[in-house]
């Protein structure tokens, strides 16, 4: 699953003058899964493609650029910046997250996020990373 724009496909839906029912044919999909994607923004890879076909657009275009990550939890503030670069974890004690790193002499990649209201700070690890929760010991499902 891939997180989209909702807010966008709303819009791009609504100045086209169509029901969801005709972006579901205009798409290919089926309406639930339109309904689906416009209430959350969770759609698998095959509808973002079909949906920006449908808008004439290229499928990143429709990608949540994170906007999900406001409000801030902790304050509700919509003023919240995402760092347009990745930050690596390693520290001088150590790793923030440890055996999550993609090689031997490398770390795993995180994006910060910073509340301008109140400060809350947040980091949200790579793929890389994430694709090895799993399976890397040190780290339990809660």
């Amino acid at each position: 699953m891939i997180k989209l724009d909702a807010k966008l496909i709303l819009t791009l839906r609504q100045e086209r003058a169509w029901s969801q029912e005709e972006l579901a044919d205009a798409s290919g999909l089926h309406l639930r899964t339109i309904q689906r994607i416009e209430k959350s923004g969770n759609a698998s890879l095959q509808s973002n493609k079909s949906l920006a076909s449908a808008f004439d657009l290229d499928p990143h275009d429709l990608r949540d650029k994170g906007k999900t990550m406001s409000p801030c939890p902790e304050c509700g503030s919509e003023k919240v910046y995402r760092s347009d670069k990745t930050v690596d974890t390693t520290m001088a004690s150590g790793e923030l997250l440890p055996h999550l790193a993609s090689g031997a002499f490398s770390s795993a990649q995180v994006t910060p996020v910073v509340c301008g209201s109140c400060g809350f700070v947040r980091f949200f690890a790579d793929d890389k990373a994430r694709a090895k929760l799993e399976s890397s010991n040190g780290w339990s499902l809660v």
